[in-house]
């Protein structure tokens, strides 16, 4: 009898957590669409990423094509609004879940706390401008942390681990590399393999697959960064700030706890800190939301190679 309304309970407390999540998404979606509607607008004017979608855009966004495919296959049946609308929706709805699974063993509210933390703040690490391949590429590297962590068959770990990183090659090669340097680290030695594939993938994506795309932005940064005008311009600057500065003590805390057996994962955050400050922008929050799976991986600690 027991058993019985604890199954019951399992259920109901599974049913609130999906509905909670798909609410979010909802939001998530429609507060993306309302806050960058000039960035709509502009699609609907120039056709960017229908550019993109036919294998003609521009540098670097053609260079993560992955994440833009299912939103090209919703625009052939719905309008582009909603098109982005329904993508935002899905996998905000994927990227929840995947991080409640991913922050397994933390109190049920910091889990809760964390989802709504990254539906709140999603717009605004994308103030910059609307970015569609965000929520997708943040949901494949979610799911690229679980297998690195969860899966016990280390051969097919290590296997699906490995078209998890040409996936994300295809979305983000900085990000893809972050992966494969991580995994070797967290791992095995061997997993050392998959780093030459973002390598790889960047020169078929340049040579073969967009052979004509011209970057239509600059590529050398550092001067524009240094000066701080982006930073100071963002709002989440002054959020970040203030969230540094009111939670230092367990913010450090976790830093000391994590660091010595995680050294790889700081130097990481920080080489991939100098490569925005010298070829993007350092106010563009929206790259850095990849290392939160990661983060999470290191807050759980290391996993058995067997």
């Amino acid at each position: 009898m027991g058993d019985t309304h604890a199954g019951t309970r399992d259920k109901i407390q599974i049913g609130i957590r999906l509905l909670g999540h798909a609410l979010l998404a909802i939001f998530i979606a429609n507060a993306a669409n309302k806050f960058f509607v000039l960035d709509l607008d502009f699609e609907l004017e120039h056709g960017f990423y229908a550019r993109i979608f036919q294998f003609h855009g521009d540098a670097p966004d053609q260079y993560r094509i992955l994440p833009l495919l299912p939103l090209k296959y919703l625009c052939a049946w719905m309008p582009f609004n909603t098109a982005v609308l329904l993508y935002n929706m899905v996998f905000g709805m994927a990227a929840l879940e995947l991080l409640w699974r991913l922050s397994r063993g933390l109190e049920e509210r910091l889990r809760w706390g964390m989802g709504f933390g990254l539906a709140i703040l999603y717009i605004f690490l994308q103030y910059t401008g609307w970015r569609p391949d965000t929520m997708g590429l943040l949901v494949l590297c979610m799911v690229s942390a679980l297998l690195l962590r969860d899966l016990r068959d280390a051969s097919l770990r290590m296997l699906l681990y490995g078209v998890s990183i040409v996936l994300i090659s295809f979305s983000r090669t900085d990000i893809a590399l972050i992966y494969a340097l991580f995994g070797t680290f967290y791992r095995k030695r061997s997993y050392a393999l998959f780093i030459p594939i973002p390598i790889i993938v960047q020169v078929v994506l340049q040579e073969w697959i967009f052979p004509e795309a011209r970057y239509y932005s600059s590529v050398f940064m550092l001067w524009d960064n240094l000066n701080l005008y982006y930073v100071s311009r963002h709002p989440a600057t002054y959020l970040l700030a203030a969230t540094i500065l009111v939670f230092w003590k367990p913010i450090s805390a976790f830093i000391k706890g994590t660091f010595r057996k995680n050294v790889y994962f700081y130097l990481l955050v920080v080489g991939y800190g100098l490569l925005v400050l010298v070829i993007g922008r350092l106010n563009e929050y929206r790259l850095y939301l990849p290392f939160l799976p990661l983060l999470l991986l290191i807050a759980h600690g290391r996993k058995s190679n067997h």
